[in-house]
């Protein structure tokens, strides 16, 4: 089964874990960046769900949250599937989501191809559309587009490389003094 986890999540245990961050997590991710969240509750890991963080937490978290899924152990059972179905790998209940939208395939030197079902809603890649059945490599960074689901790709580095990012902004604003 796939595992979801909140960027906030993440980014706590960056700050928590530092270095050990990096080789807990060596892996690629799918990002489901923020935007109208549109899921219901779910006890399924592999369910997109989220909730706002609790009123304690609300003043060191960034602003808006994503759902990050694991891109991890589950190579050796081939490709990953993405819908609005529950049978999906990651599913992503949002009405703009087909049942079955595309599929994401590791290959063994560790890349990873995306392709768009057939007969699936439309899906861009960096802003070209992704033709049904015809799969294309994904680079770091990518951008996919799946209805107003938006989606972005990263390896191992450059999803460390974003959180460290986001930490060192919680970090420069937590130590601001209070505005009065």
């Amino acid at each position: 089964m796939a595992r979801s986890l909140l960027l906030s999540l993440l980014l706590r245990q960056h700050m928590a874990l530092k270095e050990k961050f990096r080789a807990k997590y060596a892996h690629p991710w799918l990002v489901w960046e923020a935007g109208a969240w549109n899921v219901p509750e779910a006890t399924e890991q592999n369910v997109a769900t989220t909730r706002l963080p609790l009123m304690d937490l609300r003043d060191c978290l960034p602003a808006g949250d994503a759902m990050c899924f694991e891109l991890v152990a589950l190579a050796e059972r081939g490709a990953l599937k993405l819908g609005r179905a529950a049978q999906n790998t990651f599913v992503v209940n949002d009405a703009t989501v087909s049942r079955e939208q595309l599929t994401l395939s590791p290959t063994p030197d560790g890349q990873w191809w995306v392709e768009r079902v057939a007969q699936a809603r439309p899906v861009t890649l960096d802003g070209e559309t992704l033709e049904p059945e015809q799969p294309r490599r994904l680079q770091p960074g990518a951008k996919l587009q799946v209805g107003d689901v938006r989606l972005t790709f990263h390896d191992a580095d450059g999803f460390n490389d974003r959180i460290a990012r986001i930490a060192e902004k919680v970090i420069a604003q937590a130590s601001l003094p209070p505005s009065r």
